[in-house]
C-alpha cells in the first residue's frame, strides 16, 4: 500500500481505475443490474406463480429482504455464518420455490448444499457477493448465481446474474435512474483524492454525505440496469491480485489475533480456492462490540456492522448485534493488518471495563 497523505482504513472503496492483468472475467451470458436486490426481484418475476415463495437465510441483509417482499412471499430458514450449514429442518421449499444460499464471507464449503439439493427440488440460487470468483462459484451447478459486485470491486453500482447450468435468465433491463450511482461515483472520486492528499480534510464530510445520499437513492430505485460507467469498468475484468491480497491479509490478521480473547473470529480457515471477504469478530455483548467499534474509529480504522436482521430468529438477531468486521481488501497489506491488530489489542482494557460494568448491573 502506498503512503497516502491521509491514513485511514475501511469504509467505502475509493475509485480505482488501475486494472492490470491477470484478471478474472465474468461469465458469458451474464445479466447486469444496478443492485443485487434488483437481480433477485427479476428472478422472482420470472417465476410461474404471481408471488413465488423466496427462502432467505435468517442472517441476511434486512434491506434486501424488505425489497424482495414487493415481488415474493418471503420465508426464512435458520442460518448462521458461524455454522458449516443451515438448520435444514427449517428449510422445506416446494419445487417452484426459490431458495437463496449465501456463501458467507466467502469461506463456506459447498458440499452441504450439494448434498441437500439431491433430495430437495427447487429453484436454487447462490449468492456469491462476498467472493464472486471462489472455487464454489466457478464450479457451481446452481440454477442461478447472483453477486452484488460493488461490495468487492470499486464501482458505484453493479450486480450480476447468470445461470451456471444454462437456464434462461430474465431479459436484461436497458435503463434506469442512475442518479444515485452518479452521486456514489462522485463520493468515490472525492475519497480517492482525499486519501491522496489532493483535497482538503474537510471534504471527508462532503463525500460521506454524497455517499449516503447516493445509497439511499439507489435503494429507492425500481429495478434498473447497471450504470454505463460501472458496466464499462467491469468489462475490463477484476485483477486476480485483489483476491490474493484479501486471503493474505486474512491469514496475517488471524495470526496476529491468535491469542486475543475479547472476541471470536467467525472463521479460522476456509476451502481451497476461496478468499475471505473480511474478518468478522463476534463479541459477547452489543455494548462490547459498540465500544470496540468506537475505539477503532478513534484510530481511523472503520469497521463495518454487517447486517441488522429482519427475521424472527433470536439467534440471528443476537448475532447481528454483536458482530463487527475488520477490512481485508486489496487496498491493504501486512503493515495495515498489524495496525488493525494493534488497535484491537489496545481496546482490551476498555472492553474489560465494559464487561465489569455489565456484571455489576451498571449497563
Amino acid at each position: 500500500m502506498s503512503d497516502p497523505h491521509v491514513w485511514e482504513v475501511g469504509s467505502m472503496l475509493p475509485l480505482e481505475t488501475d486494472v492490470r492483468p491477470p484478471v478474472w472475467h465474468w461469465p458469458d451470458e451474464s445479466c447486469w443490474y444496478m443492485l443485487g436486490r434488483h437481480a433477485i426481484a427479476a428472478l422472482c418475476g420470472r417465476a410461474q406463480e404471481i408471488r413465488p415463495k423466496l427462502w432467505l437465510p435468517s442472517f441476511f441483509c434486512f434491506e434486501v429482504a424488505r425489497a424482495c417482499r414487493r415481488v415474493a412471499e418471503i420465508r426464512y430458514y435458520r442460518d448462521d455464518c458461524r455454522w458449516p450449514e443451515p438448520d435444514w429442518d427449517t428449510l422445506r421449499p416446494g419445487a417452484q420455490d426459490l431458495v437463496l444460499a449465501v456463501n458467507y464471507f466467502g469461506v463456506r464449503s459447498p458440499e452441504p448444499w450439494l448434498a441437500w439439493r439431491q433430495h430437495h427440488p427447487c429453484v436454487f440460487v447462490e449468492d456469491h457477493t462476498q467472493d464472486p470468483f471462489s472455487a464454489w462459484a466457478r464450479t457451481s451447478s446452481a440454477d442461478f448465481t447472483v453477486c452484488s459486485v460493488r461490495k468487492t470491486v470499486p464501482v458505484p453500482d453493479g450486480a450480476v446474474l447468470y445461470s451456471p447450468v444454462g437456464s434462461p435468465v430474465p431479459e436484461a433491463p436497458t435503463g434506469g435512474d442512475w442518479s444515485g450511482s452518479d452521486m456514489k461515483l462522485g463520493a468515490m472520486i472525492y475519497k480517492r483524492d482525499y486519501l491522496n492528499g489532493t483535497l482538503p480534510v474537510e471534504v471527508k464530510t462532503r463525500y460521506r454525505e454524497l455517499q449516503l445520499a447516493g445509497e439511499e437513492r439507489m435503494s429507492a430505485s425500481a429495478v434498473a440496469a447497471i450504470s454505463p460507467f460501472a458496466k464499462a469498468m467491469l468489462a475490463r475484468g477484476v485483477p486476480k491480485i485483489w483476491r490474493q491480497r484479501r486471503e493474505e491479509n486474512a491469514r496475517v490478521l488471524l495470526g496476529l489475533l491468535n491469542s486475543w480473547r475479547d472476541a471470536q473470529p467467525v472463521y479460522t480457515q476456509w476451502p481451497e480456492g476461496h478468499a475471505p471477504f473480511d474478518l468478522p469478530l463476534v463479541f459477547g455483548t452489543q455494548e462490547e462490540r459498540d465500544c470496540c467499534q468506537h475505539i477503532m474509529q478513534q484510530n481511523d480504522i472503520y469497521c463495518s456492522v454487517e447486517w441488522i436482521c429482519d427475521a424472527d430468529d433470536v439467534n440471528a438477531i443476537a448475532l447481528s448485534k454483536t458482530i463487527l468486521s475488520m477490512p481485508l481488501d486489496y487496498r491493504y497489506d501486512e503493515q495495515v493488518m498489524k495496525r488493525i491488530a494493534t488497535g484491537l489489542w489496545s481496546a482490551s482494557p476498555e472492553l474489560a471495563a465494559v464487561r465489569s460494568r455489565i456484571s455489576a448491573g451498571c449497563l
